[in-house]
């Protein structure tokens, strides 16, 4: 969950020195940004300060949610607000004066390796034995959806997972990625390689079709979209602002009017007025997932907490309400209370077979030889691991000693 995800991060963040202390608390589900400011003493300028978008984030931070206060010799010296995983809001006091930026949340990248050796028939429940976590599992269904035959898996086949994990402090934090993978069916290897696009290839260049695994898809919220005004990020840093920038969502330019429509079939749970949002609608579907639709002029007729959709059902009208400088349609998808990139699930019936061409094809060959002698060297192995390895690692802070 999201809450369990950013309390971990707050832990994280509390420093402990000879002269100054952190404590963590919990917002309040009474409490605003501009409440949060008086309750400490701070300034209301930190907030009417903040452009557009810095100002829409804030809409992120959640009741439950935890923060951390650092304080100096009795002072409140700097607040951290984790926003995402990878981006927080710190309010610091220089001398006199309160300032107010986001910030990447560091942490260091360590690679893994998960290799077992099936002893059942079911995949899934192997990896869990070994990892304690259904996560791995689910994700290389998603890896390579529907082109494996996954129930023709058996006793004595093989899986082999390289990943990379962040931590901080040495504790893992947020879902490790999959860089590669390797699926044994009756001895016959299928292989998975990530590319930065974050789709899965084979080492011939063809794609994993990602169909996923939901049995509801998603469509966009505007229907006879023309332009995305702006794509979602975790965190940017602006080369003219000199600042880190996030957007949680996908906005979708259209006319003030034009009618938004349910990404798809589920309950709606909130219909109102939500701060710098301002008209909003969010709506839960399966598995965990839950869509916002804001910046609404007005709410369809018969949408209310409760009321449930169809996909593609009309549940308001484009317009700017909350902190807009024009009509659109701001989309946010969370899965598991977590901002996910809606672009990944709203995207269009892929009919043809994709492969990799060019100078692509010849990143993904490097890629190949790159993680073969690995392959190599992990299925020699006579038992089943759950090691450390670093032997990639090339963005770490940190590297791990080799195996033995």
């Amino acid at each position: 969950m999201r809450f369990k995800s950013l309390h971990l991060i707050v832990v994280l963040l509390l420093l402990l020195t000879q002269n100054s202390i952190a404590k963590e608390y919990k917002w309040s589900n009474k409490l605003t940004f501009l409440g949060f400011l008086k309750k400490y003493h701070i300034p209301k300028k930190i907030y009417y300060n903040m452009d557009r978008e810095d100002r829409e984030l804030i809409q992120e931070i959640h009741a439950g949610q935890s923060y951390s206060i650092l304080r100096k010799k009795g002072r409140i010296d700097t607040i951290n607000i984790p926003i995402s995983d990878e981006l927080m809001l710190q309010i610091k006091k220089n001398k006199k004066e309160w300032r107010a930026k986001y910030v990447p949340i560091p942490y260091k990248l360590i690679e893994k390796t998960i290799s077992i050796r099936l002893k059942s028939n079911d995949f899934k429940k192997d990896l869990y034995k070994a990892t304690k976590t259904w996560y791995y599992g689910k994700e290389l269904e998603e890896v390579y959806s529907k082109t494996i035959p996954f129930k023709k898996m058996k006793k004595g086949d093989r899986v082999i997972i390289f990943y990379t994990q962040k931590y901080r402090h040495k504790k893992a934090y947020s879902s490790p990625r999959i860089d590669a993978c390797m699926i044994e069916i009756n001895k016959k290897p299928f292989y998975g390689f990530r590319m930065e696009n974050d789709k899965y290839y084979d080492s011939l260049g063809k794609q994993y079709k990602r169909a996923y695994i939901y049995t509801s898809k998603f469509i966009r919220p505007i229907p006879n979209l023309k332009r995305i005004s702006s794509y979602f990020t975790q965190r940017r840093y602006h080369p003219i602002l000199h600042r880190y920038r996030a957007h949680l969502g996908i906005d979708y330019a259209a006319r003030y009017g034009s009618r938004i429509v349910a990404s798809s079939k589920g309950e709606v749970i909130f219909r109102g007025w939500r701060g710098g949002y301002g008209r909003v609608v969010k709506i839960r579907h399966k598995n965990n997932i839950v869509t916002i639709y804001a910046h609404m002029s007005r709410f369809a007729k018969g949408i209310n907490v409760g009321t449930h959709v169809s996909q593609g059902q009309t549940i308001g009208y484009v317009g700017s309400s909350g902190r807009s400088t024009g009509p659109h349609c701001h989309f946010g998808l969370y899965k598991n209370g977590r901002a996910v990139n809606p672009g990944i699930y709203v995207h269009k019936k892929v009919k043809k077979i994709i492969k990799l061409k060019g100078n692509e094809y010849k990143k993904l060959r490097k890629l190949v030889v790159h993680y073969r002698p690995q392959f190599k060297e992990v299925k020699n192995r006579k038992n089943s691991i759950v090691k450390e390895q670093s032997s990639r690692c090339l963005n770490c802070f940190k590297k791990l000693p080799k195996r033995d």
